[in-house]
């Protein structure tokens, strides 16, 4: 009896690391491979778009993120950092990223020692914060970036308009832009210009912002100038047609989110319930909560509810975030 106790308490906590463990490797590895189904989509559909009008003699302007195909791992490491940081507008640095990785790592290593897990749970649950924190506030950076980027480029594209229309070339009304509105349009279009004039080719220049901004609509903008410069055009009528068809994007957004607020909110309060009503037990009884915490089986059951719950919750915004496509 007590040699099969013993494997029961050894095997609870290996069972629920390795259950922890595959659930959050498993988001991580669905995130990644839906993110290139996107990406590789959208490429395909701009590279049909340029080659119906791009001469075959000349190479195609690819926007996504290239580097060298051999690399030494920490230069490759440097060099997606590097790009990871540009696109939220340099205001996330590697150690707002160590920073964030030690607290979380620190306040999960509190609470596993408060709970008295076991070390290969509190080891777990440490590595999964450590790595888990820097992902998400550099993901939460770059949305936010990208947000106000949306928010500012359709009046960024009309100034161009105007300005094109008057008869200012167009290296003079992006350098209007950069005077006349705000960041962090303002900026990327002065990093933009500054490109054009020390040198760099405009398709490179161009290629350039579109992997530090990561918006599709600018990627829009920078393919409408590339098929301009090679079938001709007007430039003005150009813009003003991909204007009116950001801001159509950017009303059904808005649209859409305010459908699923709903949604969000009943997800919001399905997420805090169990926490809620543990808070409210512990009050009311602490020798019935103090269980799920002191028996083996007690803290089986409270990991295989909190992946549960993480799952759910996970699987909800995945819904969500698809209609607010």
């Amino acid at each position: 009896m007590r040699l099969a106790l013993g494997k029961s308490e050894l095997f609870d906590p290996i069972l629920l690391a390795a259950l922890l463990a595959t659930v959050l490797f498993g988001s991580a590895l669905f995130r990644r491979v839906r993110r290139e189904r996107r990406r590789a989509h959208l490429e395909q559909r701009m590279r049909m778009i340029a080659m119906t009008a791009i001469n075959t003699d000349e190479p195609t302007i690819s926007l996504r993120r290239s580097g060298p195909p051999r690399q030494a791992l920490p230069t490759a490491l440097s060099a997606r950092l590097d790009s990871a940081f540009a696109s939220t507008g340099n205001r996330i640095r590697a150690l707002h990223l160590g920073a964030a990785g030690i607290a979380a790592a620190s306040t999960v290593g509190l609470a596993c020692i408060a709970a008295s897990l076991r070390p290969a749970l509190v080891i777990a649950l440490i590595s999964a914060a450590a790595a888990g924190a820097p992902a998400m506030l550099l993901r939460f950076a770059q949305s936010r970036y990208q947000r106000q980027f949306l928010d500012v480029f359709p009046d960024a594209l009309d100034l161009i308009v105007r300005a094109v229309k008057s008869g200012l070339p167009a290296p003079e009304a992006i350098e209007l832009v950069t005077r006349e509105i705000r960041p962090p349009v303002g900026t990327e279009f002065r990093r933009l210009l500054d490109e054009l004039r020390i040198g760099t080719e405009m398709a490179e220049a161009l290629e350039h912002a579109a992997n530090r901004i990561r918006v599709p609509d600018f990627q829009f903008f920078v393919v409408s100038l590339l098929l301009q410069r090679q079938t001709g055009g007007g430039i003005a009528e150009i813009l003003a047609n991909l204007s009116g068809i950001i801001r159509q994007r950017k009303a059904l957004r808005l649209k859409a989110r305010a459908l699923t607020a709903e949604a969000q909110a009943s997800a919001g309060l399905v997420a805090a319930t169990p926490f809620v009503a543990g808070v409210g037990l512990f009050l009311i009884n602490r020798d019935l909560v103090s269980v799920l915490f002191t028996d083996p089986r007690g803290r089986f059951m409270l990991g295989v509810a909190l992946a549960s719950l993480l799952t759910g919750i996970v699987a909800m915004r995945a819904l969500i975030k698809r209609n607010l496509r």
